[in-house]
């Protein structure tokens, strides 16, 4: 009897170990250890490490592309005479495209949801920024304030005298303007800023989350880097709200994208060239 009762208790131990082994594998299967469920819901691919080198502050790869293509346009003046400047503009965009393919690892993994909204959200960006943009100019000018904001030299092309070495340039703008542009802004307003004002453990955020103070700060932010307020302001509100329905960082580059694209062919088409 003893012994039957010792095999019995050791039947029954046996039994609640396998119980708790699989109860663990479940947990790990819905992301409850931060495996899987991570990047279901919009987090990095490859885990907590986001394919990043370890020790390095989870926020780099995401703002890095961004701040390389700005400090160089800092200094991109300073190169017209070194390099001139055609050549200044490549020498950032090679730098900026050199900073998101060493941290292509943190990017989140494609995802094909909500790519037709954002398609249409971006061609009707174009509409809005365009027709916000002439208002915009017509009030300063009314008000006598058209030099309240700073105005953007962009790059002009004769486009009846095109040369071999025009159209090599006017092919790496288009690059900068619809790829490489959209890519490191959406990384670094979507991927990092816009959750990280919600949590500083950012990549615990739910993809598309955003509280009224992150919605504000990621619009503000944007809409200080370009002379055309009030466009910037409505298309980025858009933006936000496109991040929101979708948690999708590749909707939102898409949309980037698509308006960027299509007001690239306007300017060529109207000569505006302040746009770009």
């Amino acid at each position: 009897m003893l012994i039957f009762r010792n095999k019995a208790l050791f039947w029954t131990e046996f039994k609640e170990s396998k119980r708790f082994s699989a109860g663990q594998v479940c947990m790990a299967g819905t992301g409850d250890v931060g495996g899987v469920g991570d990047v279901a819901s919009g987090g990095v691919a490859g885990g907590e490490s986001g394919g990043r080198p370890a020790g390095v502050w989870p926020g780099l790869p995401y703002v890095a592309p961004l701040g390389v293509f700005l400090v160089v346009t800092m200094i991109e003046k300073e190169l017209y005479g070194l390099l001139t400047k055609p050549g200044a503009y490549g020498v950032k965009l090679l730098a900026t495209v050199a900073a998101l393919v060493w941290f292509r690892g943190a990017w989140p993994r494609w995802s094909s949801r909500g790519l037709v909204p954002a398609v249409l959200l971006g061609a009707l960006g174009t509409v809005v920024w365009v027709l916000l943009d002439s208002v915009q100019r017509q009030v300063l000018g009314a008000l006598n304030l058209s030099d309240w904001l700073p105005a953007r030299a962009g790059f002009q092309f004769d486009l009846q005298r095109l040369t071999a070495g025009d159209a090599v340039f006017l092919g790496v703008r288009f690059l900068g303007l619809a790829v490489v542009v959209p890519l490191a802004e959406e990384l670094c307003w979507r991927g990092f800023l816009a959750p990280w004002l919600v949590n500083e453990d950012f990549q615990r955020v739910p993809a598309g989350q955003m509280t009224a103070t992150s919605f504000c700060i990621v619009l503000g932010v944007f809409a200080s880097m370009h002379p055309e307020i009030v466009a910037a302001i409505v298309w980025m509100s858009g933006m936000n709200v496109l991040w929101q329905r979708t948690g999708n960082v590749w909707a939102c580059v898409v949309a980037h994208a698509t308006t960027n694209l299509f007001l690239g062919i306007y300017i060529l088409q109207t000569g505006h060239w302040w746009l770009w």
